[in-house]
């Protein structure tokens, strides 16, 4: 083991007491189960417990006892890095021709722990690792621990929700500088280079800072970029996803390329009223489910949608690989989970290609939109 004693913490996002606070909460949860260890795998668990993300080539984790001491299993390569961003106590490495799991359990069987709780939701804690651990350690109850985490990460601190306006205030650049790159007869392409420009700028610490839409991927909120040259009457979009220590703000506005159609400036501005009406709607207490169905349905019987299978909001937050949205509070129809104030989320309402997007955070008082780029479509 590599003590961790006085390793510089340049990077830490947060205090160490927020962390701290962190993990004290989660051990409550893992007492009431039963277990006395707890192994953390998934990125966003080990980024809001310790502060330390990986790039997911190997199998990375943490495990922590039941007084809240934190030792991180990494790369040899990664300590450097670790050493600056993590809150753990101490770090078991591995070379990379070295077998991982193996070190895993022999740490897990070292601990002297009874019942082990496993997140199991975890995209890194495959069948075959899970089998691993079951057939070496017999000796042990795994314990379910999934979407633990995930529940104590829906109330954002006061620390978060900086981050989160940070993110939102490069969102906003992302989104005016990408719009700025529009013009007829340029490439498609113009537009990602200056938003991603803008948003590196900035301080966006992710790779992939926006999703851009043009012409007939317009209808795909996931579509790709290729290589054709913008034509005046054709739409396009933008929807900027920054991070900033890993938190996502996220905003999506649609453009218009040369002059816009009068019947899709009515369609943005009927986007925009049925918007505004659901975020003002989302107060402390409310059920999300009447919320959405309110405006789905309006979508619905005014022809803005012909189907509507996706959700309308959606939790932000921290977001990591494998992930690039998180789900545990979707808005849909059937939702009856009520409104809390901290929670933050990504709201976003399209139609034909026109979308419109904000990030919201609920406070005691009611709604408010973190990002503040014009609720219109812009025309160049």
């Amino acid at each position: 083991m590599t003590s961790n004693v006085d390793a510089p913490r340049a990077t830490l996002p947060f205090d160490r007491a927020e962390y701290k606070a962190r993990v004290e909460r989660i051990l409550k949860d893992v007492a009431d189960r039963g277990a006395d260890l707890l192994l953390v795998d998934q990125i966003d668990s080990l980024a809001y417990l310790t502060g330390y993300a990986h790039s997911a080539a190997r199998y990375q984790a943490a495990l922590i006892s039941p007084s809240g001491e934190v030792t991180l299993l990494i790369r040899s390569s990664d300590l450097p890095c670790a050493r600056r961003q993590a809150t753990a106590d101490g770090f078991e490495t591995f070379h990379d021709h070295e077998d991982e799991i193996a070190l895993l359990i022999r740490l897990i069987g070292d601990s002297g722990a009874k019942g082990l709780a496993i997140e199991t939701d975890s995209h890194f804690l495959t069948i075959q690792r899970f089998e691993r651990l079951q057939a070496a350690l017999p000796e042990v109850t795994f314990v379910d621990f999934g979407k633990v985490i995930w529940e104590h990460r829906l109330i954002k601190s006061s620390a978060e929700i900086e981050a989160l306006r940070r993110a939102c205030a490069i969102a906003d650049a992302t989104v005016q500088a990408g719009t700025d790159a529009i013009a007829v007869g340029r490439s498609e392409r113009e537009p990602a280079v200056a938003a991603y420009r803008a948003a590196i700028n900035m301080g966006a610490d992710n790779g992939r800072v926006a999703v851009f839409g043009y012409g007939s991927t317009v209808a795909n909120m996931h579509g790709r970029l290729g290589e054709r040259t913008m034509e005046a009457g054709e739409l396009y979009f933008i929807e900027a996803v920054p991070q900033v220590y890993g938190y996502s703000g996220r905003i999506a506005r649609p453009m218009a390329v040369g002059h816009l159609s009068e019947r899709h400036r009515r369609i943005a501005e009927r986007v925009v009223e049925i918007q505004d009406e659901f975020i003002a709607a989302m107060v402390p207490g409310a059920i999300s489910g009447e919320i959405d169905r309110k405006a789905r349905e309006t979508m619905l019987r005014e022809g803005l949608k012909k189907t509507y299978p996706q959700v309308s909001a959606y939790t932000l937050g921290y977001h990591a690989v494998p992930r690039t949205s998180d789900h545990t509070r979707i808005f849909m129809p059937n939702e009856t989970w009520a409104i809390e104030p901290n929670m933050v989320f990504h709201v976003i309402h399209y139609s034909e290609g026109m979308p419109f997007s904000e990030t919201v955070l609920v406070t005691k008082n009611g709604p408010v939109r973190l990002t503040q780029t014009p609720r219109e479509i812009a025309i160049r």
